[in-house]
C-alpha cells in the first residue's frame, strides 16, 4: 500500500498547488479573473477576495497534510466538506438564478464527486494502515 499512499500525498500536492494558485490569482485581480462580464460592486469584490483567502487557506492545509495525511484526518475531512458544501452552494445558485458559465457548471460535479471520492480513498488508506499496524 506504499505506493498508493504516496500517490495520494501526490494527488494532496497537485490539489494543493491548483486550490492556492487559483485563490492568489482571485486575491490579486479580483473577480476580472472570471469568464464572461467581470464587473462587480466594491462589496461582491470584497466578499469574492474574502473567500478566495479562505480557498488559498484551504490549499495551505493540503500542503500540510501532505508528508503525513494519516496525521490530519479531521482536517482533510474538513477540507473535503468544505469543497463538497461549496458546491451544493453552487448548485442553490444554479437553480436560484440560472446556469453560470459552463466552466463553474462543470465545477459543480467535480465539487460533489471529487470529495466523496477522495474521502474514501483516504478511508481506505487509513484503514490498511491501521490494519497492518495491529498485525
Amino acid at each position: 500500500m506504499p505506493s498508493h499512499r504516496r500517490t495520494f500525498q501526490g494527488v494532496l500536492i497537485l490539489l494543493g498547488l491548483v486550490v492556492l494558485g487559483t485563490g492568489a490569482l482571485d486575491i490579486v485581480s479580483g473577480t476580472t479573473a472570471l469568464p464572461g462580464d467581470p464587473y462587480a460592486g466594491p462589496t461582491l469584490d470584497s466578499n469574492y477576495r474574502f473567500f478566495a483567502g479562505v480557498w488559498c487557506a484551504l490549499g495551505l492545509v493540503l500542503f500540510a497534510a501532505a508528508p503525513r495525511p494519516e496525521d490530519h484526518a479531521l482536517a482533510l475531512r474538513g477540507v473535503f466538506a468544505a469543497v463538497f458544501a461549496g458546491g451544493l452552494a453552487r448548485g442553490v445558485s444554479y437553480l436560484a438564478v440560472g446556469a453560470p458559465h459552463a466552466l463553474f457548471t462543470a465545477f459543480i460535479g467535480v465539487e460533489l464527486l471529487l470529495p466523496p471520492l477522495l474521502l474514501l480513498w483516504y478511508g481506505r488508506l487509513s484503514g490498511a494502515r491501521s490494519g497492518r499496524a495491529g498485525a
